[in-house]
């Protein structure tokens, strides 16, 4: 079947299954399309990793941090970033010392060519967002914008949801 008729009969399918769209679905697609994009470009660009170039960008717009401030704020498990932070600690882009305020925590920040790839990462992705973005009226942004913003919040809810329903639910044994 020609992928323009699997297109067809999925949008078919969806309109026939629910009046509301599967809008999670829809982000998650939206959202792998872009991420394999940007870790394509950055790979290219810094060989970079996802989650490594993910984590310059973001150290990038505030630091230092903790590896939770930064799991909260990339939506990411601590284990998967804590092995990243090692990585690139290795690579001489992020440093790690003990807070100051709280020697319990590891306060972690961007090193000098941290901060390189940092504004690297910045300029491309700024680059793309105005391509993918170039149709959209000002109005139209701003309101896109702000619905993904209440998203977000909501997808921030649901996760503590399903993470306190899991840590109530008991485990089944398998049979």
């Amino acid at each position: 079947m020609p992928s323009g008729d699997i297109s067809l009969a999925a949008r078919n399918h969806g309109k026939a299954r629910s009046r509301n769209p599967l809008v999670s679905r829809k982000i998650l697609i939206l959202g792998n399309l872009l991420r394999r994009a940007a870790a394509a470009r950055y790979r290219r660009l810094l060989r970079l990793a996802g989650v490594e170039w993910g984590l310059v960008a973001h150290l990038g717009l505030g630091a230092p941090q903790t590896l939770n401030q930064i799991a909260w704020g990339m939506g990411l498990e601590k284990a998967q970033l804590s092995r990243t932070v090692s990585k690139l600690v290795r690579r001489g882009l992020v440093t790690k010392q003990t807070n100051p305020q709280n020697n319990r925590e590891v306060l972690i920040s961007l090193t000098r060519e941290g901060w390189r790839h940092h504004l690297a990462i910045q300029a491309a992705g700024e680059a793309a967002n105005d391509q993918l973005l170039a149709e959209l009226s000002r109005k139209d942004l701003i309101v896109f914008v702000d619905q993904l913003e209440y998203l977000t919040l909501r997808a921030r809810d649901l996760l503590r949801a399903e993470q306190a329903t899991t840590r109530r639910a008991p485990i089944r044994a398998k049979k």
